[in-house]
Protein backbone atom coordinates (compact mmCIF):
# COMPACT_ATOMS: atom_id res chain seq x y z
CA UNK A 1 0.00 0.00 0.00
CA UNK A 2 1.33 3.51 -1.16
CA UNK A 3 0.09 6.82 -1.61
CA UNK A 4 2.35 9.27 -3.53
CA UNK A 5 2.24 12.49 -0.92
CA UNK A 6 0.95 13.12 2.44
CA UNK A 7 -2.31 15.33 0.82
CA UNK A 8 -3.78 11.76 -0.62
CA UNK A 9 -3.18 9.54 2.36
CA UNK A 10 -4.50 12.65 4.37
CA UNK A 11 -7.78 12.38 2.43
CA UNK A 12 -7.88 8.69 2.12
CA UNK A 13 -7.81 8.30 6.41
CA UNK A 14 -10.16 11.28 6.65
CA UNK A 15 -12.68 9.61 4.76
CA UNK A 16 -12.30 6.23 6.45
CA UNK A 17 -12.68 7.83 10.02
CA UNK A 18 -16.10 9.38 9.20
CA UNK A 19 -17.08 6.18 7.76
CA UNK A 20 -16.05 4.38 10.75
CA UNK A 21 -18.34 6.60 12.78
CA UNK A 22 -20.95 5.93 10.71
CA UNK A 23 -20.79 2.52 10.42
CA UNK A 24 -20.32 1.97 14.10
CA UNK A 25 -23.25 4.47 15.15
CA UNK A 26 -21.18 6.84 16.50
CA UNK A 27 -23.44 9.94 17.54
CA UNK A 28 -21.85 11.20 21.27
CA UNK A 29 -18.53 12.35 23.15
CA UNK A 30 -16.73 10.92 24.72
CA UNK A 31 -16.25 7.92 22.59
CA UNK A 32 -15.64 4.32 24.01
CA UNK A 33 -13.59 1.86 22.45
CA UNK A 34 -14.63 -1.08 24.58
CA UNK A 35 -18.01 -0.57 22.47
CA UNK A 36 -16.67 -0.65 19.28
CA UNK A 37 -14.27 -3.77 19.94
CA UNK A 38 -17.38 -5.83 21.25
CA UNK A 39 -19.26 -5.07 17.94
CA UNK A 40 -16.69 -7.26 16.40
CA UNK A 41 -16.93 -10.97 16.77
CA UNK A 42 -13.17 -11.34 15.78
CA UNK A 43 -11.32 -8.09 17.39
CA UNK A 44 -10.26 -8.80 20.92
CA UNK A 45 -8.87 -6.47 23.49
CA UNK A 46 -6.58 -7.19 26.22
CA UNK A 47 -4.36 -5.49 29.01
CA UNK A 48 -0.42 -6.25 29.33
CA UNK A 49 -0.96 -7.50 32.54
CA UNK A 50 -3.81 -10.09 31.66
CA UNK A 51 -1.36 -11.05 28.90
CA UNK A 52 1.87 -11.64 31.37
CA UNK A 53 -1.06 -13.34 33.93
CA UNK A 54 -1.95 -15.78 31.21
CA UNK A 55 1.49 -16.46 29.91
CA UNK A 56 3.17 -16.99 32.86
CA UNK A 57 5.62 -13.70 32.87
CA UNK A 58 6.32 -10.05 33.77
CA UNK A 59 4.55 -7.32 32.20
CA UNK A 60 8.26 -6.16 31.57
CA UNK A 61 8.64 -9.27 28.99
CA UNK A 62 5.58 -8.63 27.32
CA UNK A 63 6.45 -4.55 26.67
CA UNK A 64 9.73 -5.29 25.77
CA UNK A 65 9.43 -9.01 23.80
CA UNK A 66 5.60 -9.00 23.01
CA UNK A 67 4.87 -5.88 21.95
CA UNK A 68 8.29 -4.07 21.75
CA UNK A 69 6.03 -0.94 22.26
CA UNK A 70 5.45 1.11 25.79
CA UNK A 71 1.70 1.89 24.60
CA UNK A 72 -0.03 -1.02 21.86
CA UNK A 73 0.20 -3.33 19.62
CA UNK A 74 -2.26 -4.58 16.89
CA UNK A 75 -2.15 -8.12 16.03
CA UNK A 76 -3.26 -10.76 13.32
CA UNK A 77 -3.96 -14.14 13.37
CA UNK A 78 -4.17 -14.98 9.29
CA UNK A 79 -5.70 -18.75 9.67
CA UNK A 80 -8.55 -17.21 12.76
CA UNK A 81 -9.35 -13.80 10.90
CA UNK A 82 -8.65 -12.41 14.32
CA UNK A 83 -7.33 -9.08 15.83
CA UNK A 84 -5.98 -8.66 19.20
CA UNK A 85 -5.25 -5.42 20.46
CA UNK A 86 -2.71 -5.31 23.31
CA UNK A 87 -2.30 -2.20 25.74
CA UNK A 88 -0.54 -1.19 27.74
CA UNK A 89 -2.48 0.49 30.92
CA UNK A 90 -0.07 1.17 33.44
CA UNK A 91 -0.59 3.73 35.95
CA UNK A 92 1.82 6.31 34.34
CA UNK A 93 -0.35 6.09 31.40
CA UNK A 94 -2.96 8.83 31.44
CA UNK A 95 -6.63 7.77 30.51
CA UNK A 96 -6.12 10.27 27.78
CA UNK A 97 -2.81 8.54 26.16
CA UNK A 98 -4.65 5.08 26.60
CA UNK A 99 -7.58 6.00 24.97
CA UNK A 100 -5.92 7.24 22.07
CA UNK A 101 -3.57 4.46 21.73
CA UNK A 102 -6.76 2.33 21.62
CA UNK A 103 -8.29 4.25 18.48
CA UNK A 104 -4.44 4.40 17.11
CA UNK A 105 -4.46 0.27 17.03
CA UNK A 106 -8.16 0.07 16.06
CA UNK A 107 -7.35 2.44 13.01
CA UNK A 108 -4.24 0.06 11.93
CA UNK A 109 -7.20 -2.27 11.99
CA UNK A 110 -9.75 0.00 10.02
CA UNK A 111 -7.51 0.94 7.86
CA UNK A 112 -6.23 -2.65 6.55
CA UNK A 113 -2.92 -1.97 7.76
CA UNK A 114 -2.00 -5.22 8.72
CA UNK A 115 -4.49 -7.38 6.17
CA UNK A 116 -3.52 -5.27 2.72
CA UNK A 117 0.29 -5.45 4.22
CA UNK A 118 0.27 -9.33 4.73
CA UNK A 119 1.32 -8.58 8.37
CA UNK A 120 0.81 -10.25 11.79
CA UNK A 121 1.33 -7.04 13.87
CA UNK A 122 3.23 -3.78 12.75
CA UNK A 123 6.16 -3.63 14.74
CA UNK A 124 9.23 -1.12 14.17
CA UNK A 125 12.17 -3.18 13.55
CA UNK A 126 10.52 -5.42 11.28
CA UNK A 127 9.65 -3.02 8.30
CA UNK A 128 10.60 -0.50 6.34
CA UNK A 129 11.23 2.79 7.61
CA UNK A 130 8.89 4.63 5.15
CA UNK A 131 6.45 2.22 5.39
CA UNK A 132 6.21 1.81 9.14
CA UNK A 133 6.20 5.92 9.28
CA UNK A 134 3.28 5.68 7.10
CA UNK A 135 1.26 3.67 8.68
CA UNK A 136 1.77 5.23 11.80
CA UNK A 137 1.04 8.45 10.91
CA UNK A 138 -2.37 7.26 9.17
CA UNK A 139 -3.21 5.18 12.38
CA UNK A 140 -2.91 8.57 14.15
CA UNK A 141 -4.69 10.97 11.82
CA UNK A 142 -7.70 8.54 12.25
CA UNK A 143 -7.58 8.22 16.11
CA UNK A 144 -7.60 11.99 16.03
CA UNK A 145 -10.50 12.69 13.30
CA UNK A 146 -12.73 9.81 15.37
CA UNK A 147 -12.13 11.12 18.64
CA UNK A 148 -12.03 14.74 17.99
CA UNK A 149 -13.25 15.68 14.27
CA UNK A 150 -11.96 19.16 14.06
CA UNK A 151 -15.33 19.56 11.84
CA UNK A 152 -16.96 18.58 15.04
CA UNK A 153 -15.44 20.93 17.35
CA UNK A 154 -16.06 23.60 15.03
CA UNK A 155 -19.81 23.08 15.31
CA UNK A 156 -19.42 23.03 19.23
CA UNK A 157 -17.87 26.68 18.76
CA UNK A 158 -14.61 25.02 20.83
CA UNK A 159 -12.84 27.98 21.68
CA UNK A 160 -9.40 26.42 23.53
CA UNK A 161 -8.02 23.08 24.14
CA UNK A 162 -8.81 22.46 27.74
CA UNK A 163 -12.23 22.33 26.36
CA UNK A 164 -11.19 19.53 23.49
CA UNK A 165 -9.59 17.84 26.63
CA UNK A 166 -13.13 17.88 28.80
CA UNK A 167 -15.29 16.71 25.80
CA UNK A 168 -13.23 14.60 24.16
CA UNK A 169 -11.02 12.92 27.37
CA UNK A 170 -8.18 12.87 25.20
CA UNK A 171 -4.96 14.09 26.83
CA UNK A 172 -3.72 18.21 26.52
CA UNK A 173 -1.15 17.51 24.12
CA UNK A 174 -3.01 15.64 21.71
CA UNK A 175 -6.57 18.06 21.85
CA UNK A 176 -3.52 20.92 21.18
CA UNK A 177 -3.17 19.28 18.29
CA UNK A 178 -6.91 19.10 17.25
CA UNK A 179 -7.66 22.75 18.51
CA UNK A 180 -4.98 23.82 15.91
CA UNK A 181 -6.63 21.40 13.13
CA UNK A 182 -10.40 23.11 14.01
CA UNK A 183 -9.22 26.54 13.99
CA UNK A 184 -7.45 26.47 10.51
CA UNK A 185 -9.03 28.16 7.65
CA UNK A 186 -11.27 25.79 5.14
CA UNK A 187 -12.56 26.88 1.99
CA UNK A 188 -15.50 24.36 1.84
CA UNK A 189 -17.04 21.60 4.48
CA UNK A 190 -16.32 18.34 2.95
CA UNK A 191 -20.26 15.90 2.66
CA UNK A 192 -18.00 13.33 4.93
CA UNK A 193 -18.13 16.08 7.93
CA UNK A 194 -21.77 17.16 7.06
CA UNK A 195 -23.05 14.03 7.63
CA UNK A 196 -21.14 13.66 11.02
CA UNK A 197 -22.35 16.74 12.00
CA UNK A 198 -25.76 16.16 11.33
CA UNK A 199 -25.26 12.84 13.06
CA UNK A 200 -23.80 14.57 16.44
CA UNK A 201 -27.34 16.78 15.87
CA UNK A 202 -28.38 16.03 19.06
CA UNK A 203 -25.30 15.98 20.86
CA UNK A 204 -24.79 19.57 19.55
CA UNK A 205 -28.13 20.66 19.92
CA UNK A 206 -28.44 24.05 21.75
CA UNK A 207 -30.50 23.86 25.40
CA UNK A 208 -30.98 25.99 28.19
CA UNK A 209 -31.22 23.77 31.15
CA UNK A 210 -32.05 24.52 35.01
CA UNK A 211 -28.97 23.39 36.59
CA UNK A 212 -25.73 25.05 38.53
CA UNK A 213 -22.80 25.84 36.04
CA UNK A 214 -20.57 24.31 37.68
CA UNK A 215 -22.27 21.08 37.22
CA UNK A 216 -21.96 21.52 33.31
CA UNK A 217 -19.07 19.41 31.58
CA UNK A 218 -17.95 22.82 29.78
CA UNK A 219 -19.16 25.46 32.00
CA UNK A 220 -17.20 28.03 30.21
CA UNK A 221 -19.33 28.01 27.38
CA UNK A 222 -22.42 27.99 28.92
CA UNK A 223 -24.47 31.49 29.17
CA UNK A 224 -27.18 33.34 29.91
CA UNK A 225 -29.75 34.60 27.66
CA UNK A 226 -30.83 38.46 28.44
CA UNK A 227 -34.40 38.51 29.81
CA UNK A 228 -37.32 40.31 27.26
CA UNK A 229 -38.00 43.17 27.95
CA UNK A 230 -42.12 43.83 30.00
CA UNK A 231 -45.00 45.46 28.77
CA UNK A 232 -45.95 49.01 30.58
CA UNK A 233 -48.90 47.15 31.51
CA UNK A 234 -49.70 43.38 31.06
CA UNK A 235 -52.09 42.65 28.33
CA UNK A 236 -55.50 41.96 28.81
CA UNK A 237 -56.73 38.25 28.84
CA UNK A 238 -59.29 38.88 25.65
CA UNK A 239 -56.10 40.12 23.60
CA UNK A 240 -53.47 36.82 24.86
CA UNK A 241 -53.52 33.86 23.02
CA UNK A 242 -53.10 30.56 24.47
CA UNK A 243 -49.66 30.15 26.46
CA UNK A 244 -48.97 33.39 25.86
CA UNK A 245 -47.16 35.43 29.02
CA UNK A 246 -49.21 38.64 30.01
CA UNK A 247 -46.10 40.56 31.04
CA UNK A 248 -43.91 40.66 27.82
CA UNK A 249 -45.78 38.22 25.08
CA UNK A 250 -43.54 35.13 25.72
CA UNK A 251 -44.70 31.76 24.54
CA UNK A 252 -45.06 29.06 27.99
CA UNK A 253 -45.77 25.32 27.62
CA UNK A 254 -49.24 24.16 29.50
CA UNK A 255 -48.82 23.75 33.01
CA UNK A 256 -46.11 26.88 33.49
CA UNK A 257 -45.36 28.13 36.46
CA UNK A 258 -42.81 31.13 35.26
CA UNK A 259 -42.67 32.84 31.95
CA UNK A 260 -39.55 31.33 30.23
CA UNK A 261 -38.01 35.11 28.79
CA UNK A 262 -39.56 37.29 31.02
CA UNK A 263 -39.33 35.24 34.56
CA UNK A 264 -42.47 36.37 35.95
CA UNK A 265 -44.97 34.21 37.86
CA UNK A 266 -47.13 33.27 35.99
CA UNK A 267 -50.00 31.68 39.20
CA UNK A 268 -51.16 33.59 41.87
CA UNK A 269 -49.80 31.28 44.19
CA UNK A 270 -46.05 30.98 42.68
CA UNK A 271 -44.34 34.10 43.34
CA UNK A 272 -40.77 33.35 44.02
CA UNK A 273 -38.05 31.17 42.22
CA UNK A 274 -36.96 28.08 44.05
CA UNK A 275 -33.47 28.45 45.46
CA UNK A 276 -32.38 24.85 44.08
CA UNK A 277 -31.88 24.14 40.02
CA UNK A 278 -35.04 21.92 38.94
CA UNK A 279 -33.04 20.11 35.94
CA UNK A 280 -35.67 21.18 33.66
CA UNK A 281 -34.37 21.61 30.22
CA UNK A 282 -36.17 24.28 27.41
CA UNK A 283 -35.59 25.99 24.35
CA UNK A 284 -32.44 27.47 23.15
CA UNK A 285 -33.46 31.41 23.45
CA UNK A 286 -35.15 30.87 26.91
CA UNK A 287 -33.96 32.84 30.28
CA UNK A 288 -35.61 31.53 33.57
CA UNK A 289 -36.90 28.29 34.07
CA UNK A 290 -40.34 28.18 33.47
CA UNK A 291 -41.09 25.58 36.51
CA UNK A 292 -38.71 26.80 38.94
CA UNK A 293 -38.03 30.37 37.97
CA UNK A 294 -34.46 30.30 38.47
CA UNK A 295 -32.24 31.65 35.48
CA UNK A 296 -31.42 28.95 33.00
CA UNK A 297 -28.29 28.27 31.24
CA UNK A 298 -27.95 28.05 27.52
CA UNK A 299 -24.95 25.20 26.71
CA UNK A 300 -25.35 21.94 24.36
CA UNK A 301 -27.11 19.48 25.51
CA UNK A 302 -24.08 16.61 25.39
CA UNK A 303 -22.45 19.24 27.65
CA UNK A 304 -24.92 18.55 30.77
CA UNK A 305 -26.08 15.00 29.99
CA UNK A 306 -25.69 11.43 29.05
CA UNK A 307 -26.51 9.74 25.50
CA UNK A 308 -29.37 7.25 27.78
CA UNK A 309 -30.81 10.75 29.77
CA UNK A 310 -32.15 12.02 26.54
Amino acid sequence: MHFPNSSDRALRVFGYAHQFLREHNIHWLPINPEDIINMHSNWTLKYVHQLADEIKVTERHVLDHVMRSQDGLSMYDVKADKYDILINAADDKSPGRILWTKLHEIGHIYLGHLQDNHLTQIVEDELPQELYDQMEFEADMFAGEVLASKWLMRSLDIYDEKAITTICGISDTAAHNRYIKATEDYDFVPANAILTQARFSEYCKEITVCMNKDDMLVAELAVQNPPRAKYVKPKAKFLRRSGECPYCGGRHSIGANFCPYCGTALKSYQKDAKSEPCGNRQDANAAFCEQCGRPVFRTRQGFCFEECEI
